[in-house]
Formats: C-alpha cells, sequence, structure tokens
C-alpha cells in the first residue's frame, strides 16, 4: 500500500494495520503465558479491533484461557447485552454495550443473531462464559427450545429443550442451576409441569414438585416479573400475586402481591428492587418485602432527583405519527382489543423501558422518536439512599444516545427492548 493511501486511513486502522504486519511476529516470540497476561489487561471493549488485527489475536481473545486470567488478574469487564426487535424483521436483534469507553462515544454495537430465536417472552440468565435464551413465542405458539450465547466468541447454539414449551416464565440462577417457573400456558384439566430445572453440568432438566393447588392460584401461569434472593427464586404471576421456590428444600412459599399494572420491569441492585413506572417514574422497594407478610402488598416508593427523566421517559410513550401526536398506548389498545387480544394482556406487545446496572448503578434504556429517526437512549444514575435509608436520591452520570434507526411505519409492530443483562467477563 502507497504512504498517500495510507495517510488517508482513520488513525485506528493505520495502527493496526502496521501492528498487524511487523509487531505481531516479535509479540508471538514471547512466552504464551505473557502473551495471555499482556492482553487479558486490555479492555474487552477492545477485542473487536484485536480480531482483525491477526487470526492469531482472534483466536487468542476468543479463547477460554484469556478469559480465565482475566478472572485471575481481576481484569474483568461489565458488558450490557440488549435485545431489541426491530421491523420488519421479527428476528430479535442482540447488541452488546460498553458504558465505560475512552475517547469514543458510546455505542450499541450489533453481534450475532441466531435465526431461530423465539421473537418474544424469553426468559433470559447469565451464568459462566454466556446468556440462556429459554422458551418463548415463535408466531405466538409456546416454544420449549433453548438457546445459548457465548459471550466471548459471540456465537450461539442449542441446548437440550425443556420438558414443556413454556412463554414469560419466571427464571434465575440458584447455586449454579436455572430454574424456570411457569409459563406453561393456560390452565385446563390436565397436570402441568409448573417447573424445571436445568444443570449446565450435565445439560439436562429436571422436573420441581408442583406447587399444592390449595394454596396458590394456577389459573394465572405467566410469570411478568422474576428475582432471586437469598438462594430462593421469586415470580410475579398475571393476578399481581407472588410466589417463590426455595431450591435447598425443594419447596414453594406464597409471596407479596403487586396488583398494580403500571409497575413493569423489575431489576435488583444491591438488594434493592427497582421498576419503570407507566407513567416514567422509576419507583423502589426493599428486596425483603417479596416474602415480607406483614402487610398485603409491596410498598414502593418513587427514586428523587430524575424530574428531568421521568418527562422523557413519559414523551418516549408518544408516537408521532403524520407530524401528529398519538398515545400510542391507548391507540395500539383499541387495534390489540379489535382483534381479539384481552386487555390484560396488551402491555407485552406496547415499546418500554429496559433496567440494567452497572456495578452499583442502574443503567435505563428507553427509546426516542426524533424527526424521520428512532433511537435508543442510555442513562447511567448513580443511587445514594438518605434520611436513614428511608429515601433513594438518583443522579444522573451521563445520558445520550446509543442507537438510531429509522422508525418503522405505522402498520408495523412497534420497535421493543425486550431484554437487557449485564455480564461479566
Amino acid at each position: 500500500m502507497s504512504n498517500s493511501g495510507a495517510d488517508e486511513e482513520p488513525p485506528r486502522t493505520k495502527k493496526l494495520k502496521l501492528y498487524s504486519s511487523h509487531s505481531t511476529s516479535e509479540f508471538f516470540s514471547l512466552p504464551y503465558e505473557i502473551v495471555l497476561s499482556c492482553l487479558a489487561r486490555v479492555p474487552r471493549s477492545d477485542y473487536a479491533y484485536l480480531s482483525l488485527a491477526s487470526k492469531c489475536l482472534r483466536s487468542i481473545v476468543v479463547s477460554p484461557e484469556i478469559y480465565d486470567v482475566r478472572s485471575l488478574i481481576g481484569c474483568t469487564d461489565s458488558c450490557i447485552y440488549l435485545c431489541l426487535r426491530i421491523p420488519p424483521n421479527l428476528t430479535p436483534s442482540w447488541f452488546c454495550f460498553f458504558p465505560k469507553t475512552l475517547n469514543r462515544p458510546r455505542r450499541l454495537v450489533p453481534i450475532r443473531t441466531h435465526l431461530y430465536q423465539p421473537q418474544e417472552a424469553s426468559s433470559v440468565v447469565a451464568l459462566g462464559c454466556g446468556i440462556y435464551v429459554i422458551g418463548g413465542t415463535i408466531n405466538g405458539r409456546h416454544t420449549s427450545s433453548v438457546f445459548f450465547l457465548d459471550c466471548r466468541s459471540h456465537t450461539w447454539s442449542i441446548l437440550p429443550s425443556m420438558r414443556v414449551a413454556r412463554a414469560s416464565a419466571a427464571a434465575g440462577v440458584v447455586d449454579g442451576k436455572i430454574y424456570v417457573l411457569g409459563g406453561c400456558g393456560d390452565f385446563d384439566s390436565k397436570p402441568r409441569k409448573w417447573g424445571e430445572v436445568f444443570d449446565p453440568k450435565t445439560q439436562t432438566w429436571d422436573d420441581l414438585p408442583m406447587p399444592p393447588s390449595n394454596q396458590y392460584n394456577l389459573n394465572f401461569p405467566l410469570m411478568f416479573e422474576s428475582a432471586v434472593m437469598e438462594e430462593k427464586v421469586f415470580a410475579l404471576n398475571g393476578a399481581g400475586r407472588g410466589m417463590f421456590y426455595i431450591p435447598s428444600e425443594g419447596i414453594w412459599k406464597t409471596g407479596n402481591s403487586d396488583t398494580c399494572r403500571d409497575r413493569r420491569g423489575w431489576y435488583m441492585i444491591d438488594n434493592v428492587m427497582y421498576c419503570c413506572e407507566t407513567r416514567g417514574r422509576i419507583l423502589w422497594c426493599e428486596a425483603g418485602e417479596l416474602d415480607w407478610r406483614q402487610h398485603e402488598g409491596m410498598v414502593w416508593r418513587e427514586v428523587m432527583g430524575l424530574k428531568t427523566l421521568t418527562d422523557t421517559l413519559c414523551a418516549s410513550k408518544l408516537v408521532n405519527y403524520g407530524g401528529r401526536m398519538l398515545n400510542h398506548r391507548e391507540s395500539c389498545k383499541k387495534k390489540r382489543v379489535r382483534h381479539g387480544w384481552r386487555s390484560d394482556e396488551l402491555d407485552k406487545f406496547l415499546p418500554g423501558h429496559k433496567l440494567s446496572n452497572y456495578g452499583p448503578n442502574m443503567l435505563l434504556f428507553w427509546d426516542v422518536l426524533g424527526h424521520e429517526k428512532l433511537e435508543i437512549w442510555c442513562a447511567e444514575i448513580s443511587l445514594k439512599r438518605r434520611k436513614e435509608g428511608v429515601e433513594i436520591y438518583g443522579k444522573i452520570e451521563w445520558s445520550e444516545a446509543v442507537l438510531t434507526f429509522k422508525p418503522p411505519p405505522l402498520h408495523q409492530h412497534h420497535c421493543k427492548l425486550l431484554y437487557s443483562l449485564p455480564h461479566n467477563l
């Protein structure tokens, strides 16, 4: 390549090409342990660029050994995985996101997607080196399929299916095993397997005992919220009734209730439960209230100090079509009811906000409709207790657009934020 051509290249591309042509051979002349130790200290957000430099570098940055070294020396990075469904493509799209970047804008980076992944209503958990996508719906039908995303190489594999097809199930990890509760379809006269457990070591599924039918309302098998606390898997069903399973004892117990449909998207950070309200507020409650029976109903409080963000989140529920603002929630509700959907099922099909975390801080993703463009925004919020712990204040550390694309036409499904979860490697 001529010098004039090299001068026209972006600085990072030029650096990588020079590194590949000259320095790589000297670098790999070092002992392999030193090579691993050096590369393990490189931020994981730069591994994609290293992979372009040479095949040898790519083979190292996706190898299990380098992640073992990263864990050993304490150089793990937190990466957020976000799954969207962007019309007209019904196949979910996966992205990785590194909140901490140097001299680069924060952006969602697309990764490989499995073509046969369920379209929505899957349960997702992070365990080991990857993410498990469990059950869901394909063309409106429940599926028992299980997919695994290896977060080191961003490759997919298909795992043994569940014994029962499930959608909108609760899922959680306890003692290295994945517990899946509910989501097994409408209740009828046939016995249902309400829960299963997956052992990643043996790659097998086993049934959990049935909840006592006289103690739990089994007419609502769909689980809209789930959480893990003190090695218990909690679930909230469509009627707002809480229940939880204790793996160490093999028993079910009744949890607290949360019947308000305006609160969606439970997320646990430092033993505090957070959620988003449809009016744009971020709420919190003590995680202990999941099974605290002194009073009926979980007590939620507003995270203070986020008035500007609350107004923004309210606006994200309004979608501009043809130059006029429509309340997309009510518009979709009327159309869905006409097509046979029950009104209590409609929220699953509407755009919403997704919570995640970056260490002790909260990450919030939401959609913003601009002029001929739709953006996914992210904000990092630090959280602090005040007044002897009875109030939590939030401070926005940064907020910016992380993905931009053309909005879907009115007649198509709206863009949906399906899943978000952090993973450390």
